[in-house]
């Protein structure tokens, strides 16, 4: 039974550490930074939501009435960006939402490799244009637009925004 218990421990603990970790696939070191900024910021919205949740669950206890709890809007999101191709993909992710005072929350130089995906925390109510491409150079990128609020796994293959004309 103690043997178990260690298992679950250690496993949890991996699994703990694995959901916080920022993507090794973005090699700008400004978007590197403002990745683990949004995990900071994220992280500490969900421990006051459940501390504020415990709270009100005490008081109404103590006070024998009800107490409604409204959590907080969700901030950001994951978004996961799946590579289905049998090449690396270069993506670039640009937006108008302004992070600080003077930065972008853009995402710049995220390399997913061969039939691998990548989480990238964003903001809720954003609209990113995507630039992808096979190669570094950025002469041959396609671009798409998403909706932060509507998607939550995204599939990027090259052609996929080529028209039936071409």
């Amino acid at each position: 039974m103690r043997k178990n218990r260690t298992y679950l421990l250690i496993i949890c603990t991996i699994l703990l550490f694995t959901a916080c970790s920022t993507p090794e696939y973005i090699h700008d070191t400004s978007s590197y930074e403002r990745q683990k900024e949004l995990h900071n910021s994220r992280g500490g919205n969900v421990f006051v939501d459940v501390m504020s949740g415990i709270g009100s669950v005490f008081v109404a206890a103590m006070l024998d009435c009800e107490v409604d709890y409204v959590p907080s809007d969700q901030e950001f999101k994951k978004l996961k960006l799946i590579n289905p191709t049998s090449d690396t993909l270069y993506v670039n992710m640009l937006t108008d939402l302004v992070w600080d005072n003077e930065n972008y929350c853009d995402f710049m130089d995220i390399r997913i490799p061969p039939k691998l995906h990548c989480k990238v925390m964003v903001p809720m109510h954003a609209a990113y244009h995507l630039y992808f491409s096979n190669t570094p150079q950025s002469d041959d990128d396609e671009m798409i637009q998403i909706y932060t609020t509507d998607v939550k796994r995204f599939t990027l293959y090259p052609g996929m925004t080529q028209s039936a004309e071409n």
